[in-house]
């Protein structure tokens, strides 16, 4: 019996080429979305075993679909094709409830083999990926943990509030709050404020 698989990706080259390597697999019956919003329609009205998303998408990230999708179709196994090989977007995208991520490069290599250890209830990662969630953890794991005043400081900061205004907002000295700063700063491994808003972003302190 035929699988149901949908691939979604908004470049027409990209889904023509995906679509050639999953039919060279007869047991595959593919269907092709260009964008979240109709790849969620089709989840919506039939059935699949399976959806293989880009990251970027024009109308929502892929964040954002698997997310969707998991709610429309929590049966459906889905895997993420990217370019990004980035630890902060990869471990988002596995912390959705992805069962495999596939870095767009090796997709000739590794895609059909992701998919058959999907499809028989493992999950699969490109290498790099593996080692780009590891490092991520590591990084994190020897990180200094914020105090309470320090997250409150750093949240000011990004809104873009001077020492004297924070001071007067949190009823502290300005001195304090470039003792935290500067905690902040060493604690974050931040070399100046865009490194501090980053970070903010990243841990969704922001």
């Amino acid at each position: 019996m035929q699988k149901n698989i949908l691939l979604v990706d908004d470049h027409a080259i990209v889904l023509d080429g995906l679509e050639a390597l999953l039919k060279t697999e007869s047991e595959y019956k593919v269907t092709k979305a260009s964008v979240g919003e109709f790849a969620l329609s089709y989840l919506r009205s039939d059935s699949f075993e399976m959806m293989i998303t880009d990251y970027s998408m024009p109308d929502m990230d892929g964040l954002t679909l698997v997310k969707k999708a998991k709610q429309v179709s929590p049966t459906t196994k889905i895997i993420m094709l990217s370019m990004h090989d980035d630890g902060h977007v990869i471990r988002e995208a596995v912390s959705a409830g992805l069962d495999g991520y596939v870095l767009k490069k090796y997709a000739q290599q590794e895609l059909l083999q992701a998919i058959e250890v999907v499809n028989n209830g493992g999950q699969y990662w490109s290498r790099e990926v593996t080692t780009a969630l590891l490092n991520n953890s590591r990084s994190e794991e020897t990180q200094e943990t914020l105090t309470d005043r320090e997250i409150e400081v750093l949240k000011l900061l990004v809104q873009e509030l001077n020492s004297r205004e924070i001071a007067e907002k949190l009823f502290i000295s300005e001195r304090t709050v470039e003792t935290h700063r500067k905690n902040l700063m060493r604690k974050t491994k931040a070399i100046n404020m865009v490194g501090l808003v980053k970070y903010a972003y990243a841990h969704k302190l922001a």
